[in-house]
């Protein structure tokens, strides 16, 4: 678990760069900041670009990573940290549909040449979201607990022990592969599997399926927020049994996991009030020992801060890391 360090007494850091990329399903939030000036830059640009994908995308990407660093001076890069959505192993991306092209590329040899070479880290949004909580945010001195990601899909990380659980596979907590709970079993062949390419739960409920869903009904145009704000009852009912169907799960994770605090993030959760009552009424009903709900500190941008801790722990600099958020804070790094 990383814990915040205190700057005073501590060396002088060498000059140069750390940068932190985080590759949305959505939107790619890029942020540079200067060890020595403690002074940051940003870009936020759109994920995908029509007629590109793969290496050209990444490359649109690594521009955008480049042009941020260019703007101050020629001092070099101290290393990198990019996060995906998905699976990572090694320098390789797998099982997510959501940056179509990523798949199978060598991520970190292509980020590395980029910048001369520099050190690169990779590592899963969500995971790196947890861990952003975990140093400046709502599960700072917190060893057992859920942070549940709401936004274009749906993912979560755990902490046990006060350490974040990976998995044998690196795939731990991608809960956007649960099986819905409101399956026939008199017809398994229906079911939508990972088998037959599907993510049942993140389909049933993530910011891609509520965007559906209000197309479906409420017409073309609408958005997750106007099935929230609609009074209709049959859109209420709909709305609301998809929330349950994630309630559910988290529910369960919460009594298999036994957590003191669960912190819900991302664009979706930010936005619908609704999304909390229904979440805490079910596990104080369900858990056994019931866990806080809390709200993400960084309640839209926690996978690119997961970037930064991890690009500091790369280059050695955990005793800037006050610097680093304070140097966030003052030009507010991701605001709407």
């Amino acid at each position: 678990m990383h814990e915040p360090l205190a700057s005073t007494g501590a060396a002088a850091p060498r000059q140069g760069f750390l940068l932190a990329i985080d590759v949305g399903g959505t939107k790619t939030q890029v942020a540079c900041y200067d060890t020595v000036r403690q002074r940051m830059n940003t870009r936020t640009l759109a994920t995908h670009a029509d007629g590109l994908s793969g290496v050209p995308a990444l490359q649109r990407i690594l521009d955008a990573a480049r042009d941020c660093v260019a703007e101050f001076d020629n001092a070099p890069v101290l290393s990198v940290a990019a996060v995906f959505p998905g699976v990572v192993r090694g320098p390789t991306l797998l099982m997510a549909p959501n940056t179509p092209g990523f798949e199978g590329l060598d991520l970190q040899a292509l980020i590395s040449q980029a910048f001369g070479n520099v050190s690169v880290s990779l590592d899963n949004d969500v995971k790196a979201g947890a861990l952003a909580e975990v140093r400046w945010g709502s599960l700072a001195g917190v060893d057992n607990a859920i942070y549940l990601n709401l936004g274009t899909g749906l993912s979560a990380a755990a902490i046990a022990n006060g350490k974040l659980v990976r998995g044998h596979n690196g795939a731990a907590m991608e809960i956007g592969y649960l099986l819905s709970p409101f399956l026939d079993p008199a017809k398994p062949d229906r079911w939508a599997t990972y088998q037959n390419g599907h993510a049942p739960l993140e389909e049933l409920f993530s910011g891609n399926a509520l965007s559906q869903l209000a197309e479906e009904m409420l017409g073309h145009g609408h958005s997750p927020l106007d099935l929230f704000a609609s009074t209709d009852p049959g859109v209420r009912k709909a709305l609301e049994l998809r929330i349950a169907a994630c309630a559910v799960h988290i529910a369960n994770l919460a009594v298999a996991l036994d957590v003191e605090r669960i912190t819900v993030g991302g664009g979706l959760y930010r936005q619908a009030a609704l999304l909390a009552p229904m979440i805490e009424q079910l596990i104080q009903r369900v858990v056994p020992f019931p866990p806080a709900l809390a709200t993400a500190h960084f309640t839209h941008d926690a996978p690119l801060w997961g970037a930064f801790s991890m690009a500091l722990e790369s280059a050695g600099l955990n005793a800037i890391a006050r610097q680093l958020i304070a140097a966030g804070q003052r030009i507010d790094i991701c605001g709407d």
